[in-house]
């Protein structure tokens, strides 16, 4: 039966900054340790999977009318406006493209995603399933169409607090958010396959597979070739060009994708760029800044991509330093932990505006409870900001 709703969204006009690769609001290139450009595939494939047609399988890369730069990428365009239903699905990934690309370049997307993806995992300390059962498995369109109608109170099929219409805007919010991140998957798909003017009519459309999304551009550069989001990564047509150390790049995106899945908000990753760039550089084995160094970079500064300055290459290698003092600070169990709980907070305006800081609030209140400096003492995103260089002298 459908349930009596209306076509209301609630705008949510401020985003939360995301600092992945080519994440939203995010115009990054790739480290220069990875800007040599090497045309050609570098290995022939010998991955095992099929070629499919999303138009039998029911599996496109999209199904949303204005599909999300967070959940898939800005650089994805190609694969959710003109390529969205021509994949080569493998073990644990789907590689999405122009058809007309040599097969070769979806099979070597795919290898180099499996032979990354678990080494990915266990670099940050996580399991495929908890990866997995982390990621939003219904797409974040529906979830938010979902959110919105629960805080207009639109749905007559859910228990609503007895004091919903005497909470403020914000609180009611916060419980249609807290209450659609509880829904299980089934729950959730029901809401949207009942609703006439849901964004998906059928569970196939509103969920993702267990795997990881590739979405294959066809830049001919290895400038900005790498990209992590929500449903996975994008990189460039091997065919086309390929960067150097590329399999510490596909790691590094496939980091970002887990940040995502671990700590993304509706309204983003929340995550500051140093931490999301420094937590990629140094699992990946990229190039990490000498602690001897640390006074020639203002790591913990850089908030936004427009925070940077400089060259990029020395940037992302202090992002590292950065990154490293709290991984041997604290442990990676404890920071992955606190990643999961700033997914469990809300989005909130005033506390946002009436911060101090310009990191998401979210980030705040977990980082200052979560971390410690070298010598035990709890340490906050304010000191690790102001007192950087003087911890970093006794690191």
């Amino acid at each position: 039966m459908k349930l009596l709703t209306k076509n209301t969204l609630l705008t949510l006009t401020t985003v939360i900054a995301l600092s992945a690769c080519g994440g939203d609001g995010d115009k990054s290139t790739s480290p220069t340790n990875s800007n040599s450009n090497t045309s050609g595939n570098s290995s022939t494939p010998t991955i095992s999977g099929q070629f499919l047609s999303s138009h039998d399988t029911g599996k496109f890369f999209s199904t949303e009318l204005y599909p999300s730069y967070q959940q898939y990428g800005r650089n994805a365009k190609h694969c959710y406006q003109s390529y969205n239903n021509y994949y080569f699905e493998s073990e644990n990934t789907m590689v999405f493209g122009n058809p007309d690309l040599p097969e070769s370049d979806f099979k070597l997307a795919a290898q180099w995603a499996e032979n990354n993806f678990n080494a990915a995992l266990a670099a940050m300390g996580i399991t495929k399933t908890d990866y997995f059962s982390n990621r939003y498995s219904v797409r974040l369109e529906g979830l938010k169409y979902i959110r919105n109608q629960l805080s207009s109170r639109y749905y007559d099929t859910i228990d609503y607090p007895n004091n919903f219409d005497a909470l403020t805007y914000e609180q009611q919010v916060d419980w249609a958010t807290t209450t659609t991140k509880s829904l299980t998957k089934k729950e959730a798909v029901e809401l949207l396959v009942n609703d006439f003017y849901a964004p998906f009519q059928t569970e196939t459309q509103a969920v993702l597979e267990d795997k990881v999304y590739v979405c294959l551009h066809e830049k001919n550069t290895t400038n900005g070739w790498g990209e992590g989001s929500l449903s996975g990564i994008t990189i460039g047509a091997p065919s086309l060009a390929i960067p150097h150390e590329v399999n510490k790049i596909i790691t590094h995106e496939l980091i970002h994708t887990i940040q995502h899945a671990l700590s993304a908000n509706f309204e983003g990753l929340g995550l500051p760029r140093w931490y999301t760039e420094g937590q990629a550089v140094l699992i990946s084995g990229m190039d990490v800044a000498k602690k001897s160094d640390h006074s020639e970079y203002d790591p913990t500064l850089v908030v936004s991509y427009y925070d940077e300055v400089g060259d990029q290459s020395k940037a992302y290698g202090h992002y590292g330093l950065a990154y490293s003092y709290l991984k041997d600070s604290n442990s990676q169990a404890t920071i992955i932990q606190m990643m999961k709980d700033m997914k469990n907070i809300t989005y909130n305006f005033s506390t946002q505006n009436n911060s101090s800081l310009q990191e998401y609030h979210g980030y705040v209140e977990v980082f200052d409870r979560s971390m410690k400096q070298k010598n035990g003492s709890m340490l906050t995103v304010h000191e690790y900001r102001g007192d950087y260089h003087s911890l970093l002298s006794s690191y």
